[in-house]
């Protein structure tokens, strides 16, 4: 590329970049109503549909009611994170609703939740109570520690992955594979003591957080690594793109993938941040149920991440060459 013409592409990927953040972030997070929260309602099939029908007019497909015919059963649902609040309604004579929810989901759909039944109650005459089964503890009082956990510690993840490259170009992939997991136990450790520790943000599992950091960190920076290795500096920056600009707002942030658009979310249940989100905050929160689609998401990444630090050298030596065959051209014009 001719001298002059390398700051007018400087400026071009630079605001391809910024568009990519601007349009995910803006996208996802600036327009925020539910779609399909899950809700069990302890009534009889019939009396929940007419229920639904009556929400729906109000806020249309917001909220996804299921019949459950115990409230115990229901309860166990809300703790096992197949829906997000249980609904009871009230019996004549007996007393009002009551709504049933877990303020560990986050302080947008609590919010969200204890608006749509407060409504309800009002058009049927029923006062409702809220019970909160899961509240957030006062040093996350808002909900956004997991986030911040994942975030903090999927940057250093990539960050791993680039300074071994350099530190250690020509590093066999026994070697580079045993300094990732090395790595990945030390960092996953470090922000885990910070987060369940010195700070109590995320307290009362410091030892599976600390797993779980690990595998998170192993999964992103074997995939990084194996990325920069098989297609070099292009495939790392698209990577790194994918996890954060794209990744961060689709797994909802602090507010939550039922409040995100569908196809979007959708997309993020896929990737490792939303399914590390999901994971820190069932383990915390919820005991650990819940658990195993999040660990099979990074199980996936981080085989991936191996497959291809092991790619053989003859194999990355051909995309090298056929990268350098197509670019010839253009780098002779």
């Amino acid at each position: 590329m001719h001298e002059k013409g390398k700051p007018i592409a400087v400026m071009v990927v630079v605001s391809l970049i910024g568009l990519i953040f601007t349009g995910s972030f803006l996208g996802a997070l600036h327009h925020l109503e539910p779609h399909d929260v899950p809700v069990a309602v302890v009534a009889p099939e019939a009396a929940v549909d007419r229920l639904g029908t009556m929400m729906d007019k109000r806020a249309d497909g917001a909220f996804d009611l299921t019949a459950y015919g115990d409230e115990q059963k229901a309860r166990d649902a809300l703790l096992e994170r197949e829906v997000d609040a249980v609904f009871v309604p009230g019996v004549p004579g007996r007393g009002g609703a009551k709504l049933v929810l877990a303020g560990a989901n986050g302080k947008i759909e609590q919010a969200a939740l204890t608006t749509a039944f407060h409504g309800v109650g009002q058009a049927t005459g029923q006062p409702v109570t809220v019970e909160d089964v899961r509240p957030l503890p006062a040093d996350d009082n808002n909900g956004v520690s997991a986030i911040f956990f994942v975030i903090t510690t999927v940057i250093p993840a990539v960050i791993l992955a680039v300074m071994l490259a350099v530190a250690l170009p020509k590093a066999g992939a026994p070697q580079r594979l045993g300094l990732l997991a090395a790595g990945s136990i030390a960092l996953g450790g470090a922000n885990a003591w910070v987060a369940a520790g010195l700070t109590g943000a995320l307290a009362g599992a410091p030892l599976e957080l600390w797993g779980l950091g690990s595998l998170l960190v192993f999964a992103v920076a074997s995939f990084a690594a194996g990325a920069l290795r098989v297609a070099g500096p292009p495939a790392l920056a698209l990577t790194a793109l994918v996890l954060i600009p794209i990744g961060v707002p689709a797994s909802g942030g602090p507010i939550g993938p039922q409040f995100i658009p569908q196809w979007f979310a959708a997309i993020g249940e896929w990737l490792p941040v939303a399914a590390a989100i999901d994971a820190v905050r069932n383990t915390v929160y919820f005991d650990g149920n819940a658990i195993g689609s999040p660990l099979l998401v990074l199980t996936v990444w981080a085989v991936a991440g191996l497959a291809l630090v092991l790619v053989p050298a003859k194999a990355r030596q051909l995309a090298g060459r056929n990268h350098g065959a197509a670019t010839e051209p253009a780098a002779s014009s």
